[in-house]
């Protein structure tokens, strides 16, 4: 199969009780059901599964800055939240917003002749939509669940996905994406 879910950033720096950068708190149980339910049905049809987590290093100043020492490499904030179903230890960390500034995941997808990308996780209008746009010039398909992704606010979210739609992404909702894929 040519497609692999790459679930972005579901980390306790953003989504646990305490996250120093956290999404909208009604935004985190739906898209966490969400997100385990697609990765149970990719890995029971056999589509690869990438579990994919920001490390900044400490003298990543702005980032850090940024992302309010969100996700340190080595912090808790850097660690995938428990709650996320693990299927596989397929796992890439980043250092820059977008996932395939890391060139082992891009070996990864090239070598296993994956090009359709389905993209669940974190920041809509940041991560997500930094991977989804240089996927796309990287001649990848790009698919993203519009009820799998989350963001500080419903606005940013909605906003964002609207933008990667004018951009030629597709962007369904998770049941779609089981009906269209793994059934």
């Amino acid at each position: 199969m040519d497609v692999a879910v790459l679930v972005l950033d579901i980390q306790k720096g953003f989504i646990s009780d305490n996250a120093r950068m956290p999404v909208a708190k009604h935004q985190i149980k739906p898209m966490l059901e969400k997100i385990n339910k697609i990765v149970e049905k990719a890995d029971s049809r056999g589509v690869p599964v990438v579990y994919i987590g920001n490390e900044y290093e400490p003298t990543q100043f702005i980032a850090n800055f940024l992302t309010k020492k969100s996700a340190i490499k080595g912090s808790e904030g850097a660690e995938l939240d428990e709650r996320l179903l693990r299927v596989n230890e397929v796992y890439f960390s980043k250092n820059k917003s977008n996932a395939l500034s890391n060139s082992n995941l891009v070996s990864y997808l090239t070598a296993n002749k994956m090009n359709h990308i389905v993209i669940v996780g974190l920041f809509a209008e940041a991560c997500v939509a930094a991977t989804a746009l240089d996927s796309i010039r990287r001649n990848f398909n790009v698919t993203i669940v519009r009820d799998a992704v989350g963001s500080s606010n419903d606005s940013k979210r909605e906003k964002s996905l609207r933008y990667l739609n004018s951009k030629g992404i597709d962007i369904i909702d998770a049941s779609q994406l089981i009906e269209s894929f793994f059934n």
